[in-house]
């Protein structure tokens, strides 16, 4: 099969290729990786729906509990198991696709391809707590980014069928094209121009109408039961902006402070255990933390009711306050379920249980006015603004909150209140937060800002790239008289000094010795290079170009030297040589 694929298949896109210009042919790619990721994220769909149904419908026990208690356990292992030992380059997580934009030129592994595909499967059909939507976006983004590989398009076009794949992967998943675009812009932070604007539109379309062919209505989310927006419950909706925002705040945090938790944990093993288990408990004593929870969704939207597809009901704990304390006890607690998925070993995402935590608040909130006389309160409306206002907050994402839930609902009657709860949202997290959940991982990981577009465009320069070995170097006891004859040819105007072992002491610059040049024989003869050296504050390979701008301002300097991480020096970097590569870069993303 792999031979077909990369045999007469290549062969003929590469034929089309030759035959089209490169906007014609980024246009036909488009379409290729939309329709291919839209297959995939079809794909991992079905295996989950058929995963649920084969052990919670047909071979399931008279009582499932047990089921919906254990198997997870036994997914979130095999996953664990499959990420450790099978796919070795295996990468979670937004922040990832997004470093690799920024620093590994849009190049993503291709084992991604599938991996993402198995495991999230795996993890979610056996009832783990998470969603796939994160798994569609990293498996559509290695899609495009491995069709720009293989058929040796340039980094910008790369990176446009990167966000074509994820665009589509989104608009298959809830058969909302706008959302997907808008997803791959906002959350990715992918800077697309407006001439490379159509590519994504046309892939989310392509993967909007494919998953709608095959899918219908079965498996999408989607929601019927839904009023016209009435103004005079406008209080109500900022209420549910307000409170979806401190639910997307503390989701945030304690999301982090899980995983930080569970880096402690020395193996995959113990991981898995700690994980596995304490997502078990916690499925046991609330079972609507089983699964993505799309279908508690529906049902509380559709039916006013909370049961699930394998039978279960949720207690009538005598009074509707205490079904709707117990809710809120799912709404703490489906980030500890995620976060133990998740960092247990099993792969998914925070899209679903974002989405599930809103859709329960606004549920929540509606009844609570309907027992306080509110009768007429559309508690359905709630929930899809519940949902909207949890997405825009945790992934600092409104445009994708506001269209994603205006899609789903079947049109834009709620467009104002989607907006509304969306922007509060957003503001009321962005008070206490800089940036979201994963950019804030990103930030502190690999000190990436996306959200500084500027800094954003610096921290894809590679230092080493840069720096330039073509400098004289002296060793410290270099008499002034050999140095002087040594540059009498040379361009430079700054010089290493070495001592064993290649390690750099200080630097020479030219206007320093200038003076002791012109009277060198009568009283400089004896002078060396460390008496005429300079000690300074080097740079080193690993430092990124923002530390080298701020050590040029420091120093007051127009040359640096370069270290390796033994101290050894590497070579020279100029600010010049900086400032001309950021104009590069600058033109190659204005490119067309």
């Amino acid at each position: 099969m792999m031979n077909i694929v990369h045999g007469p298949v290549r062969r003929g896109v590469l034929y089309v290729k030759s035959k089209l210009t490169e906007r014609q042919f980024l246009l036909v790619a488009c379409v290729i990786v939309g329709a291919t990721a839209s297959l995939a994220a079809v794909t991992l769909k079905l295996l989950v729906f058929r995963l649920e149904e084969l052990f919670f419908t047909h071979a399931a026990p008279g009582n499932v509990m047990w089921y919906q208690v254990l198997l997870p356990i036994v997914g979130i292992g095999v996953s664990s198991l499959l990420i450790v030992k099978v796919f070795k380059e295996f990468k979670k997580g937004n922040d990832k696709i997004v470093y690799a934009i920024a620093k590994n030129g849009a190049n993503l592994p291709s084992s991604q391809i599938y991996s993402h595909i198995v495991t999230s499967s795996i993890t979610v059909g056996l009832g783990g707590s998470a969603g796939l939507e994160s798994p569609m976006v990293a498996t559509g983004a290695a899609i495009g980014s491995n069709f720009g590989r293989l058929y040796f398009l340039p980094y910008k076009e790369r990176t446009v069928l990167l966000a074509c794949g994820i665009a589509s992967g989104i608009a298959s998943a809830f058969s909302a094209p706008v959302a997907g675009v808008l997803f791959a812009l906002e959350v990715l932070m992918i800077d697309i121009t407006i001439t490379t604007f159509i590519p994504l539109i046309i892939s989310a379309a392509t993967g909007a109408l494919l998953a709608r062919m095959i899918l219908g209505d079965e498996i999408l989310l989607s929601f019927r039961n839904l009023h016209p927006f009435n103004y005079s419950n406008t209080l109500f909706y900022v209420c549910i902006g307000i409170l979806g925002g401190f639910c997307a705040l503390y989701y945030a945090r304690m999301y982090t402070w899980i995983e930080h938790k569970f880096e402690h944990l020395r193996t995959a093993t113990h991981r898995w255990i700690w994980g596995s288990l304490l997502l078990a408990v916690l499925i046991f004593f609330l079972p609507p933390l089983f699964g993505e929870g799309y279908q508690t969704i529906r049902m509380l939207a559709d039916n006013n009711s909370i049961s699930n597809s394998t039978g279960f009901l949720l207690h009538n704990f005598g009074t509707t306050w205490g079904l709707l304390l117990f809710l809120v006890a799912v709404i703490l607690m489906k980030v500890f379920a995620t976060a133990f998925t998740v960092q247990g070993g099993g792969n998914g995402g925070s899209f679903a249980p974002a989405l599930f935590i809103g859709g329960v608040l606004g549920f929540v909130i509606g009844k609570c006015f309907i027992l306080l006389g509110y009768e007429d309160v559309p508690v359905a409306n709630f929930v899809v603004a519940g949902m909207a206002s949890m997405l825009s907050g945790v992934f600092f994402a409104p445009l994708t909150a506001i269209f994603l839930s205006a899609e789903i609902t079947g049109g834009y009657s709620l467009i104002i209140p989607l907006m509304l709860v969306a922007a509060i949202s957003f503001f009321v997290v962005k008070s206490f937060e800089p940036l979201s959940m994963e950019m804030k991982k990103l930030s502190h990981t690999s000190r990436l800002n996306p959200s500084d577009k500027d800094k954003f465009l610096l921290s894809r320069l590679e230092l080493t790239h840069m720096v330039g070995t073509d400098y004289l170097r002296f060793n410290t006891k270099t008499t002034l008289p050999e140095i002087a004859r040594l540059i009498s040819h040379d361009l430079n105007d700054v010089y290493a000094v070495t001592s064993e072992g290649n390690k750099l002491e200080g630097v020479i610059y030219l206007n320093d010795i200038k003076s002791l040049m012109l009277d060198y024989l009568d009283k400089n003869q004896y002078t060396t290079a460390t008496d005429v050296m300079i000690k300074q504050r080097f740079l080193t390979v690993n430092d990124d170009v923002e530390t080298a701008l701020y050590t040029f301002e420091q120093q007051n300097v127009s040359t640096l030297a370069v270290v390796t991480e033994t101290g050894a020096w590497a070579g020279f970097i100029t600010k010049a040589a900086i400032l001309d590569r950021y104009r590069q870069e600058i033109l190659q993303l204005s490119y067309n």
